[in-house]
């Protein structure tokens, strides 16, 4: 899938450019494990916890790792949230014109 490749591409891009600017850098990456991507996943969100908690200022690629790293785990599920989006998209402007068509 390559959707699936790219979401992968760029988790790498976002992982480097968080370890760059982070304290504590993070475990070593494996783009194919899903059980390794949660624990990933689960250490960000703790650590932006951690930081509000603190009253600091959580990093911006933070929210950019933690939402590459969902797509990914979504992807490798097999579901694929672009797709989705665009469906519902596709549907509510269908229900809007039909209401227009009506009027």
């Amino acid at each position: 899938m390559q959707r699936l490749k790219e979401s992968q591409e760029a988790l790498t891009l976002i992982y480097n450019a968080y370890n760059e600017v982070t304290p504590n850098p993070l475990a070593p990456l494996d783009i194919d494990d899903e059980d390794g991507l949660k624990k990933l996943l689960n250490t960000v969100m703790n650590r932006e916890s951690i930081s509000h908690i603190q009253n600091k200022k959580a990093l911006k690629e933070s929210t950019e790792l933690r939402s590459s790293i969902a797509d990914v785990l979504l992807l490798l599920d097999g579901c694929d949230i672009k797709e989705i989006k665009a469906a519902m998209r596709k549907a509510t402007a269908a229900t809007a014109a039909a209401t227009e068509a009506e009027k």
